[in-house]
């Protein structure tokens, strides 16, 4: 198990986290619960009741969405990132599915944990309408991405959203593709691009952010 220290420092990357204030964040930490989940285990599924704030400390968590018959991928959730919502703010069951995207590490703040830090923290609510309301304009950002811009810019747009957390992006290269509906080959094109203008550097299902004011051109961010 990580060091619970160690694990703080990590979350305490996290942007939105980052800008709460100091006794709310305090207040969140101390309520956390550390666990360990294998790759592929379920976090959470589509329909079930919200539960709380989680965060990734190692690892990544993919949030998967149902389409008709099969499940897409829609977001991978970087260590020194937070997800999910609270049910409070929630308005129904969870919407998406999420998944250890390989063996993992969480920060899991239940919804009761939530409920008592309101009682001492008022601000915890308006906190996570903050938050709801950033995971709102990110899907927009990505909508709009995803149907304006052409395959290159897209592919650097979906770079720039997913190095939130400042580490080497853990993405695989088909699932780059799936994240941007663009085939394989396009993807790794593109890629290639970029690192020979020394934007990004490629490895083995990571990618490294080498130049962010270069890649956000690309992304024409």
């Amino acid at each position: 198990m990580i060091d619970r220290a160690r694990a703080e420092r990590i979350i305490a990357r996290d942007n939105w986290f980052a800008h709460q204030p100091p006794r709310l964040r305090q207040a969140l930490l101390a309520r956390a619960q550390i666990t360990s989940v294998e790759a592929g285990q379920w976090i959470y599924g589509t329909g079930d009741a919200l539960n709380g704030l989680y965060g990734v400390v190692t690892g990544s968590a993919h949030l998967m969405l149902a389409t008709g018959d099969s499940d897409v991928l829609i977001e991978i959730v970087q260590a020194g990132q937070l997800f999910g919502q609270a049910a409070r703010f929630g308005g129904g069951p969870r919407l998406v599915t999420a998944i250890a995207g390989e063996d993992s590490t969480l920060l899991h703040v239940p919804d009761h944990a939530l409920a008592e830090i309101a009682r001492s923290e008022a601000g915890v609510w308006r906190g996570f309408t903050e938050l709801l309301y950033n995971q709102l304009a990110s899907a927009l950002t990505l909508a709009g991405a995803m149907i304006h811009l052409p395959p290159p810019a897209r592919v650097a747009a979906r770079l720039i959203m997913l190095s939130a957390s400042h580490d080497p992006i853990r993405v695989s290269q088909s699932q780059l593709a799936e994240l941007t509906g663009l085939s394989r080959k396009t993807v790794n094109l593109h890629l290639r691009a970029l690192e020979a203008e020394g934007v990004i550097r490629l490895a083995y299902r990571a990618i490294a952010v080498m130049d962010q004011t270069r890649l956000r051109a690309r992304a024409r961010f």
